[in-house]
C-alpha cells in the first residue's frame, strides 16, 4: 500500500467529481462538472466519469498498477457487496445500476462503493474530526440530513446498508412531511429546505425583510444560505429561525448521543456555514434532552474537512479495511 495512489469519485445529484489522491489523502488531481441527471442517463454519467479518471491518470503520468483502487461514493440506497445503485432521489433514472461492475470494467481496478453519508463519515474519522476516535458519528445537514456511525472502530452498515438513517428518526409527531414520506422527520424540521421553509412560514407574518431582500425579494427563493446571511448580520427573524432548526437538530442529536454514546459527533454543510449561530442552540438542546454522563463525553463540533470532504469521501473507502 505504501505510496500508492487512490482514485475517487464522487457521484451527486448536482455535480460528481473524481479526483487523484494519496494514502495520506492529499488530492493531486481533481476534476468536476454538473451531473445533469435530467438529461443524461446513467451510462453516460459514468462512462464520462470513467473518461476523466483515465485523464487524472495521464495528467499525472501514473500507470494503474501505482493505484491502489477506486472509491465511489455516491447517494443511497445501493448494495455495498453488489455495487448495485438502487433509484436515489437526487438521481432519478437510476434504476438498479450496477455502478462497481462498471468502474471494474471500464479501469480495470478493484472497486469500493459506499452511500455517501458512511463514506464522509469514514473520511472525517480518518482525516478530519474523528480522529483519534473509537465512536463516532458524522452528520450530513445541508439539502438533507444524513449520517454515518463509526462504533468501535468500524462503520456500522446495518442487516441492508441502511445504517444511520439519523435524518429520518421522528422529532414531532404529526409534523411537517418529509420527503421520505413520514411526518415530522429530523430532516423535515432542520435540513436546509427544512430551514427555508421555516423562514417563508413564518414571512407571513411581515419579520423576514432583511432575509427577502437577500432573496432578490422573492420569497419562493429563500434558502437556507440568505437566513444565515442575514443571521451574522444579526437579523433577528433569521437569528430565531436558526435557533428552532437548531433545537430540533439538538434534540436528534440527544437522542443519538444516548443510543450510541459517541465521543464526537461532527456535523456537515450549515453547521459549517453558520457557526455558533446553530451550534449554541443544539448545544442547549443536547444538554435538556441528554444525560450528563454520556453528553460530557462527546464532542460536539464543525466537521473539520470543510469543502474537501466530499472529494475526499471516496479516497476515505481505501484507507480502512473492508467489513
Amino acid at each position: 500500500m505504501d505510496g500508492k495512489l487512490i482514485l475517487g469519485v464522487d457521484i451527486g445529484g448536482t455535480k460528481s467529481a473524481v479526483v487523484l489522491a494519496t494514502e495520506k489523502g492529499e488530492i493531486r488531481q481533481r476534476r468536476s462538472e454538473p451531473t445533469r441527471p435530467d438529461l443524461r442517463g446513467p451510462l453516460e454519467v459514468l462512462e464520462r466519469l470513467a473518461a476523466m479518471a483515465r485523464e487524472l491518470l495521464t495528467a499525472e503520468n501514473v500507470t494503474s498498477g501505482a493505484v491502489l483502487g477506486v472509491g465511489v461514493s455516491c447517494g443511497g440506497p445501493l448494495d455495498t457487496k453488489t455495487g448495485i445503485v438502487y433509484a436515489p432521489p437526487n438521481l432519478p433514472g437510476w434504476e438498479s445500476v450496477p455502478v462497481r461492475q462498471f468502474f471494474e470494467k471500464a479501469l480495470a481496478l478493484p472497486v469500493r462503493i459506499e452511500n455517501d453519508a458512511n463514506a464522509t463519515a469514514l473520511a472525517e474519522w480518518r482525516l478530519g474530526a474523528g480522529q483519534g476516535t473509537r465512536n463516532f458519528v458524522f452528520l450530513t445537514m445541508g439539502t438533507g440530513i444524513g449520517g454515518g456511525v463509526i462504533i468501535d472502530g468500524r462503520l456500522a452498515r446495518g442487516a441492508n446498508d441502511l445504517a444511520g438513517e439519523i435524518g429520518h428518526q421522528t422529532i414531532l409527531m404529526n409534523g411537517p412531511l418529509c420527503g421520505c414520506g413520514k411526518r415530522g422527520c429530523l430532516e423535515a424540521l432542520a435540513s436546509g429546505p427544512a430551514i427555508a421553509r421555516l423562514a417563508r412560514e413564518s414571512a407571513l407574518y411581515g419579520r423576514h425583510r432583511r432575509v427577502l431582500t437577500l432573496a432578490g425579494g422573492r420569497p419562493a427563493d429563500i434558502t437556507a444560505y440568505h437566513i444565515i446571511e442575514a443571521a451574522k448580520e444579526g437579523d433577528p427573524f433569521a437569528l430565531q429561525i436558526l435557533e428552532e432548526a437548531g433545537t430540533y437538530m439538538g434534540v436528534g442529536i440527544a437522542n443519538v448521543i444516548q443510543m450510541l454514546n459517541p465521543e464526537c459527533i461532527a456535523l456537515g454543510t450549515i453547521a459549517v456555514h453558520a457557526g455558533d449561530l446553530i451550534m449554541k442552540p443544539i448545544e442547549a438542546a443536547v444538554e435538556e434532552f441528554a444525560w450528563k454522563r454520556s453528553r460530557d463525553v462527546c464532542r460536539i463540533v464543525p466537521a473539520a474537512l470543510g469543502d474537501s470532504g466530499q472529494d475526499l469521501a471516496a479516497v476515505a473507502l481505501w484507507l480502512t479495511e473492508p467489513d
